[in-house]
């Protein structure tokens, strides 16, 4: 049998489908069936070109994403269960980790599985084997020593698609950032990680929660997943302005927390600006490599200022991120974070759709595509 995996073909265009055969399952090791594959972020970075240092030039061979879920079609050898206990099975849905964690080093021991020096990533360069090493595909494979947890019945394939990524990763960012009950929290950028973390502060008790975006339909859905204020940038239109918004908003003291959900820098000396005296800074938004910004050092040192800095998560923000949203599926209506949906064989024009950087005469509009590979 052969599997399908979507390789890009240039920066900001097509890609071509190619047929590899699928691997034999090592034991401990699990063959997904891939369901529904995101767009994230980040994999619009790869799009577009903007990781050229880490990529090439020109995208040779080059197939990547990581947001997804699917169900078992092969168990290896000696797995029963998920990383949770639960009995596990051909025909299950499941996410996990699309990351590999040693284990055994001593940042790893110190519950810091996302932060290993060894771990292993999936391979970006298609026909490398087991092949099946990313998203945009019919099939992904858990190699041994992975983390994989069964979806709940209750959470659909399209709301489980974010789990592995947007949703685990601000499950964990806000908790390194120290978000505590009664507190105010700055969201810069609602696109997908940005509508997670709302929901996530909402959840977790922030009493106030400050969202900025330019485009209205992001602003919306921010007040339906819990934010106090969705504040437009064609309203600020300068620094400045969202800065004093910030401050009138939080009685003049600034925020507790303020997060870059964006992948500008730019945003990052304004965001620190919003910050109360010992308020905490999390960057989660910037991946690609020659984003840098300035800032002047006594200001982070005289405000006693926090930077934490997050990619990737623990392994324990998965079963976090499900149960987040099972216990909120009335409360927040995460069926609408996924706009669109293609099959695979559409992914060029899934990936135009959600291209959300605004073009010359282009509307401003609310895109978030995934693929679909099981053809409903």
């Amino acid at each position: 049998m052969k599997g399908r995996v979507a390789v890009l073909r240039e920066y900001g265009g097509d890609f071509e489908l190619r047929e590899y055969p699928l691997p034999e399952v090592e034991p401990g090791a699990i063959l997904v069936r891939l369901t529904r594959a995101g767009i994230c972020g980040s994999d619009l970075h790869i799009w577009r070109g903007e990781m050229k240092a880490v990529y090439g030039e020109t995208p040779r061979d080059l197939t990547f994403g990581h947001e997804m879920c699917g169900r078992v079609a092969r168990l290896g050898a000696g797995v029963h269960t998920d990383s949770m206990g639960q009995p596990l099975r051909e025909g299950d849905r499941i996410t996990f980790a699309y990351f590999f964690p040693c284990g055994r080093c001593r940042v790893c021991l110190q519950d810091e599985l996302g932060n290993c020096p060894r771990k292993g990533r999936p391979n970006r360069v298609a026909g490398t084997p087991p092949y099946f090493n990313n998203a945009y595909a019919d099939y992904y494979y858990l190699r041994p020593n992975h983390y994989v947890f069964k979806i709940p019945d209750e959470i659909s394939d399209d709301m489980a698609t974010p789990v592995n990524c947007a949703l685990a990763q601000v499950v964990y960012g806000l908790q390194r950032a120290g978000l505590r009950f009664g507190q105010t929290v700055v969201i810069q950028g609602a696109g997908g990680l940005g509508l997670n973390a709302v929901a996530v502060a909402r959840d977790m008790g922030a009493d106030r929660i400050i969202v900025f975006d330019r485009i209205p339909a992001r602003l919306e859905l921010a007040r339906a997943f819990g934010a106090d204020h969705a504040l437009s940038l064609a309203d600020l239109p300068t620094p400045e302005a969202r800065i004093e918004a910030v401050r009138e908003l939080t009685d003049g003291f600034g925020a507790d927390v303020v997060a870059d959900l964006v992948g500008y820098p730019e945003v990052i000396p304004e965001g620190l600006r919003m910050l109360r005296s010992g308020g905490c800074y999390l960057e989660v938004g910037n991946i690609a490599p020659g984003n840098v910004f300035s800032y002047d050092a006594t200001a982070l040192v005289r405000g006693n200022t926090r930077l934490v800095g997050t990619s990737n998560y623990s392994p324990w923000a998965i079963p976090q991120a499900l149960a987040f949203m099972r216990r909120n599926l009335k409360r927040f209506p995460f069926e609408r974070l996924i706009s669109h949906t293609f099959p695979l064989e559409r992914i060029g024009e899934a990936f135009r759709q959600a291209e959300w950087q605004r073009r010359e005469g282009d509307p401003l509009r609310l895109s978030r595509a995934a693929l679909r590979m099981d053809g409903d």
